[in-house]
């Protein structure tokens, strides 16, 4: 007989509720299947909206914050000290 564990899908995440299966390795995987209780919410697009925005901005000659892309991207992946770690 095939066990049912109670569980919830978030933000394609599984989540599994008290009594779920045994926790496995990192690396392992297990097959599943999963049947929906409820109808699926259908998520608006913003895709359109989106498209209007960035032919906006380009219409209007690009974003202007800054002169030099180039110098922009140094500066902004300039290496910096790791969390927990002393220099």
């Amino acid at each position: 007989m095939l066990q049912t564990y109670a569980a919830v899908l978030r933000g394609g995440r599984i989540e599994w509720g008290p009594g779920g299966p045994p926790v496995l390795p990192p690396d392992a995987s297990i097959p599943v299947h999963i049947t929906l209780l409820a109808p699926h919410p259908v998520l608006p697009t913003s895709g359109p909206a989106m498209v209007a925005a960035l032919e906006a901005i380009a219409a209007a000659g690009g974003p202007s914050g800054f002169d030099d892309p180039s110098e922009w991207q140094r500066e902004t992946r300039a290496d910096r000290p790791l969390p927990g770690r002393a220099e």
